[in-house]
């Protein structure tokens, strides 16, 4: 069994150097993706094109989705410092606050509307509400739902963000005030590739204060945890959600010290999340994202409006 392990673990990892090989020739066109999108989509065509794909992986795909995506999360917040939240002020908490609870409440109350599965529902909202794929993933982990549920969710960011970070620029661009422009970027877009790239196109400034706003974003990803993880049917012990803690762990470590060797685990969060995005593709039935047909999209939509309505509302406040 460890042998199998092994050699399916090597496997997975092989399909993610693909995958971040391939998200490199994509910028080199101009065509800013992340890898975590590029991981689950290839994932999904790998396992249609070889069926025994799954088979040979098998072993490695529950730890990847588990342990892998967890780690992945726990270095995510070497990427956060409280001295640079400080510099955003009270309006990118306020503005980042008011989104992630708009976007929960809201998402929640359409998806009865729609009556749409709860779990998939809160999917898509966290993923709309926070930071996308990452956001999903996370929730996912608590939630423990299928996989087809995470994959359709996922796509929703990717279909509704990758719209956003195409249209904001020519939006915003008539609106002269950087930091107002910043706080929309950062507060309203989906994945962070997303908010990358529409703030690298409405300038440099626009582009810092748009990244702090949305990694006030991530940071409220672990008080969600904990309140999806407290209203489970499970133990208190069982439900804690331990990786959030060390989430929190890394970014008062990278607020007090300067980390050695800060890009390699960087780029080791990045590693790890892609691995567990293409175990998740890898692991998806098309059968069963066609059976959830519409609805998962509709809700998305909805909720981008919603997102672009607290957009306005930003300029009002602070023009």
């Amino acid at each position: 069994m460890r042998k199998e392990f092994f050699i399916s673990t090597i496997l997975l990892l092989c399909l993610t150097f693909i995958w971040l090989f391939l998200t490199l020739i994509f910028s080199k066109f101009g065509l800013n993706m992340s890898v975590l999108i590029v991981a689950v989509i290839g994932g999904m065509l790998f396992s249609g094109l070889f069926p025994n794909l799954k088979t040979y992986l098998a072993p490695s795909l529950p730890f990847a989705t588990k342990w892998m995506l967890r780690g992945g999360i726990v270095l995510y917040g070497l990427r956060l410092s409280l001295s640079e939240l400080k510099n955003i002020g009270f309006a990118g908490f306020g503005v980042a606050l008011f989104t992630v609870t708009s976007i929960m409440i809201f998402g929640i109350l359409f998806g009865r509307v729609l009556k749409l599965d709860k779990k998939l529902t809160i999917l898509i909202s966290a993923g709309s509400a926070i930071c996308g794929a990452a956001a999903v993933l996370a929730t996912q982990s608590i939630l423990k739902t299928d996989t087809d549920k995470t994959i359709v969710a996922v796509a929703t960011v990717v279909v509704f963000g990758t719209i956003g970070m195409l249209l904001y620029p020519l939006v915003l661009s008539g609106l002269e005030d950087s930091f107002i422009k910043g706080l929309i970027v950062g507060g309203t877009l989906h994945e962070v590739a997303h908010v990358v790239g529409a703030g690298a196109a409405l300038g440099e400034e626009v582009a810092k204060n748009a990244i702090v706003v949305k990694m006030i974003r991530v940071m409220l990803l672990v008080p969600l945890l904990f309140a999806f993880a407290f209203n489970g049917r499970e133990g208190v012990k069982n439900s804690i959600p331990w990786f959030a803690l060390g989430f929190i762990g890394m970014i008062c470590l990278n607020s007090l010290i300067n980390v050695p060797f800060k890009e390699f685990w960087h780029m080791s969060d990045t590693f790890l999340l892609a691995t567990a995005m293409s175990a998740l593709g890898i692991q998806t039935e098309f059968k069963n994202l066609k059976k959830m047909g519409l609805k998962p999209f509709l809700l998305a939509l909805m909720l981008m409006v919603v997102l672009a309505l607290i957009g306005f509302g930003i300029w009002l406040i602070f023009n």
